[in-house]
């Protein structure tokens, strides 16, 4: 037999307890909390991956709010490698990346560094990667070329790499990237008038100074690479990495690449930027020096012609004073008896 079982009639006066149809329960409660926590975690988990564009030869890895920066860089880092690969004669097996970062905090992770705030970007040359801060978009295609110099040279050179001296490696990518200023001519004359340039063996201990002393470093490294490519017009540097690609030390190659003594070349270049970079760095003292000559001879020119004027007009005055004088005297005499001593006067 089925039974059925009726629901109870509620008594008169009884309440009965239901959840009212607006409140969720329990279980809808943990169901939206769920939810939420997904959400939030997928938020999170895309904002820790940097997004990436790319190119034939060049990836980069960036955050949302850097996304004209990392075209930028994608544009004019693959122009700058096209340019490395003829000019270092290498073609970089695998894609470079290129890490704009957002951080200090992400810089120091990505390079291994600690804390050097004022260092904006860095080549790590064995693992073929870049790390560059977002310093803007007139700035950073040079910062770009510059590290993506160390990185195709690094490549160019092979396990020789390893022996390039720091201001060979700093003096090329500056070089490549055509970095100059009026302020590198500057810390070059500020050093020269200081008796405090750096000789050829103080260059790569420099670069771990002080950051007045790696500023000098870089600008002398710049200047010492373009003097060498001004000893081979035609090859540059290149004879200099062909002998330290060979197993030659620093030294050695150099006197090979450009048959002068080490002594000679380090005495030559010397020479060179106390003299050129020195009168190229301070135009403006020149033009103040210049300014205050002329400035000089106008006040010189003044006193000259006031000086002039005033005896023109002591003469004159003295001219009009003799004119009045003889007038003088010709009113007191005859004028039909000229005055004693004149032409024609009569003889006592």
């Amino acid at each position: 037999m089925i039974r059925i079982s009726h629901p109870r009639r509620r008594a008169a006066g009884t309440r009965t307890s239901r959840a009212h149809p607006m409140r969720p329960g329990p279980g809808r409660a943990l169901c939206v909390l769920l939810g939420l926590l997904f959400v939030v975690g997928a938020a999170c988990a895309e904002e820790s991956a940097p997004w990436i564009v790319g190119s034939e030869h060049l990836r980069v890895l960036y955050w949302p709010q850097h996304d004209d920066l990392a075209r930028l860089a994608r544009e004019t880092g693959e122009q700058t490698l096209t340019r490395l690969r003829r000019l270092l004669d290498v073609q970089p097996q695998e894609r470079i990346d290129v890490h704009i970062v957002r951080s200090q905090a992400e810089f120091d992770r990505l390079t291994g560094s600690r804390g050097s705030t004022w260092i904006v970007g860095q080549a790590l040359v064995g693992q073929g990667r870049v790390v560059v801060k977002p310093v803007g978009p007139q700035r950073l295609p040079g910062l770009l070329a510059h590290e993506l110099t160390h990185v195709m040279l690094d490549l160019g050179m092979g396990a020789a790499g390893r022996n390039l001296p720091r201001w060979l490696h700093e003096g090329v990518a500056q070089y490549a990237a055509g970095e100059w200023a009026r302020a590198d001519a500057q810390i070059i004359a500020h050093a020269a008038l200081g008796g405090e340039l750096l000789a050829l063996d103080e260059l790569d201990p420099a670069f771990e100074g002080k950051q007045e002393q790696v500023s000098l470093a870089y600008a002398q490294s710049y200047t010492l690479v373009v003097y060498l490519s001004s000893l081979r017009p035609a090859l540059g540097v290149a004879p200099l990495l062909d002998e330290i690609k060979q197993g030659q030390d620093v030294r050695t190659a150099l006197a090979r690449a450009y048959g002068k003594p080490v002594a000679q070349i380090e005495r030559d270049w010397l020479d060179n930027i106390r003299t050129a970079y020195l009168v190229e760095a301070l135009p403006l003292s020149s033009e103040v020096i210049l300014g205050a000559l002329f400035v000089l001879a106008f006040a010189v020119a003044v006193v000259f012609v006031r000086r002039r004027s005033r005896r023109i007009r002591r003469r004159m005055e003295e001219e009009e004073r003799m004119r009045r004088l003889m007038g003088q005297v010709r009113l007191i005499g005859n004028e039909d008896d000229p005055p004693d001593g004149w032409p024609g006067a009569p003889v006592q």
